[in-house]
């Protein structure tokens, strides 16, 4: 009455079967590393000007709803 139950062992693994499942994380991997590496070029190819910033001067003219042409 009341006794443990027999520890079960695991079962055997196949050794094959692990080497594909290596295979496949491996792969999974490269594919991580490889669609990082595509977000990465991909930020930094919209960057258009340098560390320094924008050099030239500001326009500052008031214009009316937005055309090129200052109010008089």
């Amino acid at each position: 009455m009341g006794g443990k139950a027999p520890i079960q062992q695991p079962p055997a693994t196949n050794p094959e079967s692990e080497k594909k499942l290596d295979e496949s994380e491996a792969r999974l991997e490269k594919e991580k590393k490889s669609m990082m590496g595509a977000q990465k070029r991909g930020m930094y190819g919209t960057i258009l000007t340098t560390g320094q910033g924008v050099q030239e001067e500001a326009s500052t003219a008031k214009t009316l709803l937005g055309g090129s042409k200052p109010l008089s």
